[in-house]
This record gives structure tokens, sequence and C-alpha cells, in this order.
């Protein structure tokens, strides 16, 4: 296998130029390094990438924590992560951590041991243990769709999730609906309870108690929606309309509703969150609440490389809106009144 020795020897250079040429070193010509670069090709050398790692202390390897990489929402993220990332010469170690907090801190055990340049978490947990290892990580993090505590100083890039409840919620108001269920994600879920505070102030601001009757919180999947809508028809026969904190719970209980025949939005309007790609589907046409999951992504990658850039381990946080999706689940309380 040919060695860094061979390219100097092909070239007639010394071994010390080839090693500057391929870390980018300033001394280097672009014509010098265009030489070794196409040496390699033609003796097919391949650099030792752990020796290189050594001698710039850089692994050029970001780590990428996503809780769920069958979820659609992360998988549209992480894409575009993985898509700046790459484009500009990192290598991205992506870890699934099945909403586990264990493997959230395995994780970061594993990216003190391989010594990635940064990394970019959404962690479902974060106890004492875990905020101690990220303080003793020393090296770029980048929330993404979370939010660190504020002793924490690091970056987040995440969507107001409060605005997009409240401009849900508007839209019911303006229909006439006054009646509103919600369903909620697991309660430990910032971003579920976020969504939930949008739909208790934006009811208290109009002289509304919330029922607590019309509130569930189920899960995350269809079938939680599918069983949340049940326990709400139960509980809350008056409801019209119902506020869903993911679209996943918006189709669920839309899929409840046509088991019991009941008629969307005739008999009961529904809004989710989040506008998945299945929620736009012919017979979904589910309204909802809009992240631009893809802007995320490269937004966060964008981040992280910044602060590689500048050598620094914090930088300014981004705050995206939100936009409502009108579809086809929801119609003027009048029509819905049972």
């Amino acid at each position: 296998m040919p060695t860094i020795k061979d390219v100097a020897k092909y070239l007639g250079v010394s071994v010390s130029t080839v090693s500057r040429a391929l870390n980018n070193h300033p001394d280097i010509k672009p014509d010098t390094r265009h030489e070794v670069l196409e040496a390699m090709k033609r003796i097919n050398y391949t650099p030792n990438a752990v020796a290189r790692s050594l001698i710039s202390r850089k692994s050029n390897t970001v780590g990428l924590m996503i809780p769920d990489i069958t979820d659609p929402f992360f998988s549209a993220m992480a894409h575009d992560v993985e898509e700046v990332l790459t484009d500009n010469g990192y290598q991205v170690v992506y870890v699934n951590t099945s909403r586990k907090s264990d493997k959230e801190k395995r994780f970061l055990t594993s990216v003190m041991e391989r010594k990635m340049d940064g990394i970019i978490v959404t962690p479902d947990f974060l106890d004492e243990e875990a905020l101690d290892m990220l303080r003793r990580l020393e090296i770029p993090v980048v929330f993404l769709r979370r939010r660190p505590p504020q002793d924490l100083d690091m970056p987040f890039v995440d969507v107001d999730h409060y605005e997009g409840a409240c401009h849900a919620m508007d839209y019911f108001f303006s229909l006439g609906h006054s009646r509103i269920g919600f369903m909620g994600m697991p309660k430990y879920s910032f971003t579920g309870q976020e969504r939930y505070r949008g739909y208790v102030d934006s009811l208290k601001k109009r002289g509304l108690e919330p029922d607590p009757k019309g509130i569930v919180w189920e899960g995350r999947t269809i079938e939680c929606g599918h069983k949340a809508m049940s326990k709400l028809m139960g509980e809350f026969p008056s409801m019209t309309a119902v506020f869903a904190a993911n679209d996943l719970l918006g189709i669920g209980a839309l899929e409840w509703l046509a088991e019991n025949r009941l008629s969307v939005p005739a008999q009961m309007s529904v809004i989710g969150f989040d506008n998945l790609e299945v929620s736009n589907l012919h017979w979904i046409k589910l309204t909802t609440v809009a992240q631009p999951r893809k802007e995320m992504g490269r937004k966060a990658a964008e981040v992280l490389l910044q602060m590689l850039t500048e050598n620094k381990l914090t930088a300014q946080s981004i705050l995206l809106p939100t936009e409502l999706i009108i579809r086809d689940t929801c119609t003027s309380a009048s029509a819905s009144d049972h």
C-alpha cells in the first residue's frame, strides 16, 4: 500500500511538503497542493485519517444526536444537517437515542472518546449528570429543536412553538369555535408544553377557562391520537374542534372520527402541528402549523460551522417563525354544532 513517502518520492519533494499540502498549510501554494492531490490519485495513496487527526488535532467528525430517526420530522432535519456538513468536509456520525436517557449519555461519552470536533443534539432528558457531561466536552454544541438550560451557554435553533399554537387557536376562534379540545404529547416534552401553553393562554385571553375534561395527554403517535380522540369524545362531547400537538396525533384523531362516521370538518374541526408530508395527502389534507424543518437543519449546521471556524464555544441562537397551513379539516362552529 502506498505511503506518504511514496507520494513525496513520486513528486521529488520532501515528506513535510506533502504533509503540509494535505493539511492546507498556508505556506503551500495552490499549484503545489493540486500537484500533491493529483499524485495521490495516480499512485492510489489514501491518507491515514487517524494520523492526520493527531497532527491537526481535528477529527473532521461531527456528532448528530436525534431522538427518533423513524419520525419523519427528525429525518428531514437530519438530511439537511448532513448535507451542509459533508459539503464542508465533515463526516456526520448519527446516533438515534430512541428517547432513552442512557443512550443520550452513551453518545456524550462516545463524543469524548472519538474526539469529535462538535455536535448537534436534540435531547429528551437533561439531568444533572448529562448537563455536567455537556459542560466538560469543551467543543461546540448546538441544540436543535430544543432549548438548553439558561446556565448552559450553548446556542439553539428552534421555532416558536407557543406562537404557532396561538395562531392555530386564533384560527379556531375566527371560525367561531370556543369548545376546543387539546391532544398533548408527553408532559415532559418542552415543545409539547409550549404548544399547550399557547392553547391555554389563547382560551384565557378570550375569558374562557380550559376544561380539564377537554385535555388529554396521550403520546406522539397516530395510535395515541386515535385513543385521545376517543377519550375526548367521551369526556368532552360538546367539543366542536380539537387542537392536536403534532400531526400524527391529528391524523389519529381523523382516523377515529372516520371510523365513527363523524364528518370532518362538518362535525369536527381538527388542526395539527408540524406539517409532515403525510398531512397533505389528498384523503387527509390536515390544517396544520408548519415548521421549516429543512431550514432548521441547515441553520443548525451553519451555526456549528461558524463556531468551528471561529474556534468559539457559543453563538447567537436562532428562533424561526411558524406558518399556519389551511387545508380541509376546519370549518365554522355553526356547521359543526351537534
